[in-house]
């Protein structure tokens, strides 16, 4: 059977399981590929976040800019640190995806971390007396384990 028809037959399967071959090879490859540098959507450290000043007045080395801030709110008051240890960071992420980060600290009033967050991010007073409520319990939750 050496006639033209089986042998149209046979080069169309070959060149079938040929492309095949080359379809599965490169799915097999495309996976690797995928590991791009680039995240599609931004990630929350890539964020800016408030950082405080720290106790011997230096900044954080990953934020020079803070650096003139910290020294110019030292005469307000309002931005200086409180007395005692960090309990924990609050971060608030708003509907937006803006996200507010505040630092707090054990003699803190929960009153002024909700307006400082508010301060950032225009909070209506029912959600500012439920952050503040929240704060209180996350407070009293931690100054219990110490």
């Amino acid at each position: 059977m050496s006639h033209g028809f089986v042998h149209h037959i046979r080069r169309n399967q070959i060149a079938r399981d040929d492309y095949d071959k080359k379809v599965k090879q490169a799915a097999k490859e495309k996976p690797r590929r995928r590991h791009t540098p680039a995240p599609t959507r931004p990630r929350k450290p890539d964020l800016q976040v408030y950082l405080p000043r720290r106790r011997d007045g230096s900044t954080h080395p990953s934020n020079p800019d803070n650096e003139e801030s910290s020294e110019s709110s030292s005469s307000g008051g309002s931005e200086l640190e409180p007395p005692g240890h960090q309990l924990f960071c609050l971060e608030y992420e708003a509907d937006s995806g803006e996200v507010t980060s505040v630092i707090v600290y054990q003699d803190d009033d929960p009153e002024r971390v909700s307006e400082e967050v508010s301060a950032h991010t225009p909070l209506d007073p029912p959600m500012r007396e439920a952050l503040k409520l929240r704060i209180q319990e996350e407070i009293a939750k931690r100054q219990s384990q110490h």
